[in-house]
């Protein structure tokens, strides 16, 4: 799969710089965006930003501060990403729907990506606590801390994983090739769906595109079979797909003749000249390892 790069603000970039040993640290800014001012000791609205500073600093966002419209929200915005993996199980890495013990204050159940637990991945039974990652759209995920204690655990709801699903049109031969990247992405959360056809990717419209995986691993090989006189329609929707913020990854070997194109090449992608390159792995491993690092970095803003 090629993975779609954006030349946007990366969000790794530290805050600060310094242009000599001995100089102070200065905040760098980006040209066309104005930086804020602070606020002196004494303006009005000193209390509410310390109490937001405050909030911010909290290592966990507590469980009585969600409300059940809230996890609705981010569970709506995932589940079209998601495929059954495990019932009343848990491991790293995972998204999950854990339902909560009545009476403190809770929403009935919280839905993230698991951070970490303790003492290992398995069965709910033997988790003793773990972190969790609670999506937001547009910032970081929040860190929910959850005990064993405040799991509900009943005959009728039961904890479900789930993995992140990733499709992957590639032809017989890459298909084979990226069999390793199969388990590669299954330990990182996510469920590769090998696909060798191509009508049902030209079947993703605007209307319906909210149902398709967000992240894609497209082989130039499987691309290169498409029959000529679909080529044209093809690249234009992979184009589309872009603009609907899919993310693509082309799968190309370097081993592969001049004769077989990129898909930066086929779509008139090149850095520095367009606002859109793909990435390219060329094994398995590179596949299994962006795939993860971009849904984290772009997705999840870890």
């Amino acid at each position: 799969m090629t993975l779609e790069v954006s030349l946007r603000r990366p969000f790794s970039l530290p805050r600060v710089f310094r242009t000599e040993k001995n100089e102070p640290q200065r905040d760098y800014h980006w040209i066309g965006h104005k930086q804020k001012t602070g606020q002196t000791p004494d303006a009005p609205g000193e209390k509410s930003n310390k109490q937001q500073d405050k909030k911010s600093d909290q290592k966990y966002r507590p469980l009585t501060d969600i409300t059940l419209g809230e996890v609705e929200d981010v569970y709506t915005r995932f589940e079209h990403q998601l495929l059954f993996a495990r019932e009343n199980w848990l491991g790293k890495n995972h998204f999950c729907q854990i339902p909560l013990k009545r009476g403190r204050g809770y929403p009935p159940l919280v839905f993230g990506r698991v951070k970490t637990c303790y003492p290992s991945d398995g069965v709910l039974d033997n988790i003793e606590e773990l972190e969790l990652y609670f999506p937001q759209k547009d910032r970081a995920p929040d860190v929910l801390h959850l005990h064993k204690d405040e799991i509900r655990r009943s005959s009728q709801k039961h904890a479900q994983s789930y993995f992140v699903r990733v499709r992957v049109f590639a032809s017989e031969r890459e298909a084979t090739e990226l069999s390793e990247a199969a388990s590669l992405l299954g330990m990182n959360g996510f469920y590769p769906e090998f696909d060798t056809g191509y009508l049902d990717l030209l079947d993703m419209t605007s209307q319906n595109q909210t149902s398709y995986p967000w992240l894609y691993v497209i082989g130039s090989r499987w691309f290169d079979s498409v029959p000529d006189s679909l080529q044209t329609e093809m690249a234009g929707k992979l184009k589309e797909m872009i603009g609907w913020d899919r993310r693509i990854f082309n799968y190309h070997p370097g081993w592969l003749s001049n004769e077989i194109n990129t898909l930066n090449r086929t779509l008139g992608f090149k850095y520095g000249f367009t606002d859109t390159v793909l990435t390219e792995p060329g094994d398995a491993k590179q596949v299994g390892f962006i795939v993860a690092k971009l849904f984290e970095q772009s997705i999840l803003h870890l």
